[in-house]
């Protein structure tokens, strides 16, 4: 019997976000009130925000614990902080 291959968090909490975003755009269909699309707008980019976090969060460990001089992990780390203000 072969085994189901365990799907990644990140990709999980990617399709609830693409299932969310659907859910807005059938709010917009139905003409739904103004206060409940924007509920579920704000949901999304709470959602996204957290994505992104987990994301980085996953780049800076992969980043501290890889192979590689100090110099290649200290401009990637750069990197990844300067992502994360842009994030936030």
């Amino acid at each position: 019997m072969k085994k189901s291959a365990k799907i990644p968090t990140n990709q999980i909490h990617l399709r609830r976000i693409i299932g969310q975003l659907k859910g807005v755009e059938n709010m917009l269909q139905d003409k739904r009130s103004c206060g409940e699309i924007i509920t579920q707008l704000m949901a999304v980019r709470a959602s996204l925000e957290t994505l992104g976090i987990n994301v980085l969060r996953n780049e800076s460990r992969e980043c501290l614990s890889g192979t590689g001089s100090v110099k290649k992990k200290s401009q990637d780390l750069e990197k990844i902080t300067s992502d994360l203000f842009k994030l936030t």
